[in-house]
């Protein structure tokens, strides 16, 4: 289809979380909304309303926000998404494209309402939960029935929730504007770690490998917040969720264990040292293209060893690093976009 035949075609996203909120999924979301209306789309974000602060409708960088405030009633909460999409169906009536991050639930009535009406979801990553709750399983495969085609972040998702995916993907991340430095210009003490500050991270275990490691005055800096802050605090400096870059920039290991830090680790030439603590993890980290260039251990006196090890020999990572880096050249923004277009059957440039 030429771009004549889209011009100012509408698409409507349904994602439970959007910018200026700080995640992996509203990360994609903006971007791909920002490229897609300087290629003239239309484009409509529906998401909760998480902060009272935030308007109930803006449009931000010429995209369309428009915003609920969610009801936290079991069941019932669902059932007011439901009626607060029905009152709002023209936003559906008027969309050539709805795609839901996640969260295509909120679209399963609209699916028999409109049958004609084209619309795809993204399975982004996991719960969080394990074992998986049987309900989450269900749910996915309903989605993937419904929907019309799906998008599917990592291979795993197909293995754990039992649904096939239609195009496979990956996290997309931009490259450094400045400068990267060399492995050899780096302190390869200096070490980093990026996301939510809580068990279902692993982080426990990385704690517990950092501490074994005090005494050799290894430097760690934690971009992220959550429960297990004050942990943290004892082993480095913990400053918020804020820019991590500057910190990639200057560390030679990243810690970090989920997709978009890891990625962005390696548009900074870092070298991934990380851990799991279930099975689903241990499958998110090494059902990837990348697993060869990652570390990946399972105790934290073996995370432990192997940081010690690189940072003693740091010549022996360089493959990995640079294997990574090649890789991660092709994630980008622009080929996600494409993807995206592909999926709908737009096939433009």
């Amino acid at each position: 289809m030429s771009i004549t035949n889209i011009f100012m075609r509408n698409i409507l996203f349904f994602s439970r979380l959007n910018y200026p909120h700080i995640g992996g999924v509203e990360k994609q979301v903006k971007e791909l909304s920002n490229r897609l209306v300087k290629k003239s789309f239309k484009v409509t974000i529906v998401t909760e309303k998480y902060d009272i602060n935030l308007k109930d409708e803006e449009f931000i960088d010429g995209v369309k926000i428009v915003r609920f405030t969610p009801k936290k009633i079991k069941y019932f909460g669902l059932v007011y998404i439901w009626l607060w999409l029905f009152k709002h169906r023209d936003l559906i009536k008027s969309a050539d494209i709805v795609h839901a991050h996640s969260v295509y639930i909120w679209y399963w009535p609209f699916r028999f309402l409109y049958p004609r009406k084209k619309s795809y979801v993204t399975f982004h990553g996991w719960e969080g939960i394990y074992p998986i709750p049987k309900k989450n399983i269900f749910i996915r495969k309903i989605d993937a029935l419904l929907a019309r085609k799906n998008i599917t972040i990592s291979d795993y998702v197909e293995k754990h929730y039992g649904i096939r995916a239609n195009k496979l993907m990956y996290t997309s991340v931009d490259l450094p504007k400045s400068g990267l430095k060399r492995t050899e210009d780096k302190n390869v003490k200096n070490i980093i770690y990026v996301g939510r500050l809580d068990e279902d991270t692993g982080l426990r275990k990385i704690i517990e490998a950092i501490s074994y490691l005090k005494r050799h005055h290894y430097y760690i800096e934690f971009c992220g917040d959550g429960p297990l802050r004050k942990d943290c605090e004892k082993l480095g400096k913990v400053y918020g969720f804020i820019d991590p870059n500057p910190f990639y920039q200057k560390a030679f290991i990243c810690l970090s264990p989920g997709h978009t830090s890891i990625l962005e680790a390696f548009t900074h030439k870092c070298l991934v040292v990380t851990t799991y603590n279930n099975p689903v993890k241990r499958d998110y980290l090494l059902m990837t293209p990348f697993k060869n260039w990652i570390v990946v251990k399972n105790s934290p006196k073996l995370l432990a060893r192997s940081i010690q090890y690189y940072t003693k020999n740091p010549k022996k990572a360089e493959f990995m690093i640079d294997s990574a880096y090649k890789w991660v050249k092709t994630q980008n923004w622009d080929n996600a976009t494409k993807d995206y277009l592909d999926l709908w059957g737009f096939n433009i440039n």
